[in-house]
C-alpha cells in the first residue's frame, strides 16, 4: 500500500511537472497585440518602431494587454495646453489614444468608447466661432474640436452648470457636442459604470 502511494505521488509529480513546463509564461510586453506601426517618415510612408526609435526599440516596447473594450473618460477642464495658448488642451492626447487603439492595436472604432467631459475652464472649446456667442471668436481651436467630434468612438459632452455660468446655449455650440447635467458628477458616474479616468 505504501509502495502504491509512492508510485501515485511520483506519477502526479511527473504529470504536474510536465504541465508546468508545457505552459508558456505570458508575455509581459503583449507583443502579439501590436499589429502595426503608427509611425511614418517625412513622405508619409509607414516605418517600423525600430526605424523610428533605433534598433531594438520594438523588442522593448510594451503593447496594450486588453485594447478591445477600452472605456475611458477624459476630463477637459482647461482651454489651452500652454501659457501662450498655441495648443488646445487634451485633444492631442485623445487623438493619440485613438491612433494607438486603431492603428497600433487594430481595434475598430466600435470596440472602444471615449467620453470627453468639457467643463470649467475648458468651456470655450465647445463654442462654434460661426455662431452668436460673445466669446465664440475666442475658439481658435474649433477645427480640432470638430475633428475630435468626427472621430467614431469619441463623444464630447459639455457640463450644463458651466453652460449656465457662461450663458452658453445649444445653438452656440459646435454641432455634435452633447450635454451632461454636471461635469464632475458625470466624471464620477462614468467611472462607476466602468470607464477609466484620464486627466491629460
Amino acid at each position: 500500500m505504501k509502495m502504491l502511494g509512492q508510485v501515485v505521488a511520483l506519477l502526479l509529480f511527473v504529470t504536474l511537472s510536465g504541465l508546468v513546463h508545457a505552459v508558456t509564461p505570458p508575455d509581459p510586453l503583449n507583443k502579439a497585440n501590436c499589429v502595426a506601426s503608427p509611425w511614418t517618415d517625412a513622405s508619409g510612408n509607414t516605418i517600423t518602431v525600430d526605424q523610428k526609435f533605433g534598433d531594438g526599440a520594438a523588442a522593448v516596447t510594451r503593447c496594450l494587454a486588453k485594447p478591445k473594450g477600452t472605456r475611458v473618460v477624459y476630463q477637459f477642464n482647461k482651454f489651452c495646453e500652454d501659457a501662450a495658448c498655441t495648443k488646445v488642451y487634451a485633444v492631442g492626447n485623445i487623438l493619440n489614444h485613438v491612433r494607438d487603439l486603431e492603428v497600433t492595436h487594430g481595434v475598430p472604432a466600435g470596440e472602444y468608447q471615449m467620453m470627453v467631459i468639457v467643463h470649467s475652464g475648458g468651456w470655450k472649446a465647445i463654442l462654434d466661432p460661426a455662431k452668436a456667442h460673445p466669446n465664440a471668436a475666442d475658439n481658435v481651436f474649433a477645427d480640432q474640436i470638430k475633428a475630435l467630434i468626427a472621430t467614431p468612438g469619441v463623444k464630447v459632452m459639455f457640463c450644463q452648470n458651466t453652460a449656465n455660468s457662461n450663458k452658453v446655449r445649444l445653438s452656440h455650440m459646435i454641432d455634435g457636442v452633447g450635454f451632461v447635467t454636471s461635469g464632475v458628477s458625470a466624471l464620477a458616474d462614468l467611472q462607476r459604470v466602468g470607464y477609466r479616468y484620464v486627466q491629460p
